[in-house]
């Protein structure tokens, strides 16, 4: 059974006109709720314990921080992304320290990390995606939230499902 790991923030805020654009166009929408990722899947190899310390003592020095989810933009993977404007920073920050020791090797060096909200996935269909931005646009997606937690889910790769899901807060 293939499984990976990923570290994600849900955001807290109303994603009624999110999921609506995700219901229709992106192909995770009955995986996960909305959420900004910062640990991309990594595969089950890496040992779960480890995996939670080191978490944990990267999180230990960092406190709730306020971010701001504004603009749309295309990734160069065909994506459309509900941009994080406002923390953007502290989460590339986060990220990065994240990506140290045991997840050291995982980082994509050729890939600077964006943080985001996936609305959906276009491939190759740009017309579908215009038209998908201007709908986009038309329910003024605008949203501003605290990162206070953050999950390390469990996902089986097969059955494109979440197994398990551990919660970390972060500090007042």
């Amino acid at each position: 059974m293939s499984m990976s790991y990923a570290l994600v923030h849900y955001p807290n805020i109303n994603t009624e006109n999110i999921n609506q654009i995700r219901h229709k166009y992106d192909p995770e929408f009955d995986l996960i709720e909305p959420h900004i990722t910062l640990v991309f899947p990594v595969f089950e190899s890496i040992n779960k314990n480890n995996l939670i310390l080191h978490i944990d003592s990267i999180l230990s020095k960092w406190k709730i921080f306020p971010v701001g989810l504004k603009g749309l933009q295309k990734s160069w993977d065909e994506y459309m992304f509900l941009m994080v404007e406002e923390g953007k920073l502290d989460m590339v920050k986060l990220h990065k320290e994240l990506y140290t020791g045991i997840l050291a090797e995982y980082i994509r060096e050729n890939l600077p990390f964006v943080p985001h909200l996936t609305l959906g996935k276009f491939t190759k269909n740009t017309d579908k995606f215009l038209q998908v931005l201007e709908e986009a646009q038309h329910l003024d997606l605008n949203y501003r939230c605290f990162v206070d937690k953050v999950h390390l889910i469990n996902i089986d790769d097969k059955q494109r499902s979440i197994i398990w899901s551990k919660e970390f807060v972060l500090r007042n």
